[in-house]
């Protein structure tokens, strides 16, 4: 496997799928696309993905982009990393519990990432003159409103889906990252911090920030 992704291995998208491929103790090779220097947008990455986007994942003649495709991809490869219930598993809880992954997987990419980038955005990332103070404090509320759904989650049960799975990587990658970046870290919560720290303690995640450097 080839996993072409950020320069900043620890770049949400990026680690997320680094913490999957340590849980399912894969090989790969880690490709740096270097986005400042227009890499993304060479002949030879297009062919790869002619959206222009990382990351991409190779795995023999397959070819896939969009980090939550890859990181179910993953999971459903490497059935002994416990991240989905096997794909051959049709029972009825089964169905549910990969319906619930895929449920709380779409919270962490459509509801926290897009909110907490906006905010990083528009106090920290963009040039001052560029900033737009509505766009933060639009974003902020969303980011603030994302926490509180996962504080009462994680007040009743250690993890999103029940049990660790893609869901609680995909929105850990994603929180770790806004606690430094999100003025006033909304995120800090007891559910929240005690549930963060399972995720981030897992021998998997410590080996996948080792790599990143």
């Amino acid at each position: 496997m080839k996993l072409y992704a950020h320069v900043r291995r620890k770049s949400p998208n990026a680690f997320k799928l680094q913490v999957a491929l340590e849980e399912a103790n894969a090989s790969y090779e880690y490709v740096a696309v270097d986005l400042s220097a227009g890499e993304q947008r060479t002949s030879a990455f297009l062919t790869l993905n002619p959206h222009g986007k990382i990351p991409v994942l190779v795995d023999g003649d397959f070819v896939l982009a969009e980090s939550g495709a890859i990181l179910w991809y993953i999971a459903d490869t490497f059935p002994g990393a416990g991240l989905l219930p096997p794909p051959g598993d049709v029972t009825v809880e089964a169905r549910q519990q990969r319906a619930r992954i895929l449920q709380w997987s779409d919270f962490a990419f459509t509801a926290v990432y897009p909110a907490y980038y906006d905010v990083y955005l528009h106090t920290a990332s963009l040039a001052p003159d560029k900033r737009n103070p509505l766009i933060a404090e639009s974003a902020t509320q969303k980011y603030v409103r994302a926490v509180g759904v996962m504080e009462m989650v994680f007040s009743a049960r250690a993890y999103l889906a029940g049990s660790y799975s893609i869901a609680d990587i995909a929105l850990a990658a994603v929180i770790q990252v806004a606690k430094d970046r999100v003025p006033g870290d909304p995120a800090n919560r007891p559910a929240i911090n005690d549930w963060l720290d399972r995720v981030t303690s897992r021998p998997a995640w410590t080996k996948a920030v080792a790599a990143a450097g």
